[in-house]
């Protein structure tokens, strides 16, 4: 959580779990009403999302004069409006787990490979630059999934 504090423009945040219990506050003058206006914008949401076709919607943002809040996965953040960074604050909510399961994936793969490439027999009828070319190229393909797994294009894809 503390992570969030280094948000730009953060001015406090408040964890709620799914029955809608205060779990942690920070910086909030009056959480108990916040969590109600939260409640009540969801129940709204979710009525309209079901008229759209939706389940349900996964987060929302309120936008005010001087600050606004950001609700998803049941931590509501409020910052100020001149110094947020809206896409830093909206990719703080989401990692994309398919690309970070891929890039796991192919980073173990990688590293077998280079294992058994170089330090076993089991690839000696190869050349050795198979050996070394396909596992490097399976190591930066899945360090680049494992660097878009939190970028601006994972939180747009959800």
């Amino acid at each position: 959580m503390d992570n969030i504090k280094k948000l730009k423009g953060y001015v406090g945040h408040i964890k709620i779990n799914e029955e809608g219990k205060i779990e942690e506050s920070s910086n909030i003058d009056y959480p108990s009403k916040l969590v109600d206006i939260i409640k009540f914008n969801l129940k709204k949401g979710n009525e309209e999302a079901k008229e759209l076709g939706f389940n349900k919607i996964n987060g929302f943002a309120m936008f005010g004069s001087g600050k606004s809040l950001t609700f998803m996965k049941g931590l509501c953040i409020i910052v100020d409006n001149e110094k947020a960074d809206w896409q830093d604050l909206f990719t703080y909510y989401t990692y994309n787990k398919t690309f970070i399961i891929t890039g796991v994936v192919l980073v173990i793969l990688s590293i077998l490979l280079f294992y058994y490439g170089l330090l076993t027999s089991v690839f000696d009828f190869m050349a050795p630059e198979p050996r070394i070319y396909i596992p490097t190229i399976l190591l930066l393909i899945g360090v680049i999934f494992l660097a878009l797994s939190k970028s601006t294009f994972s939180y747009r894809l959800e």
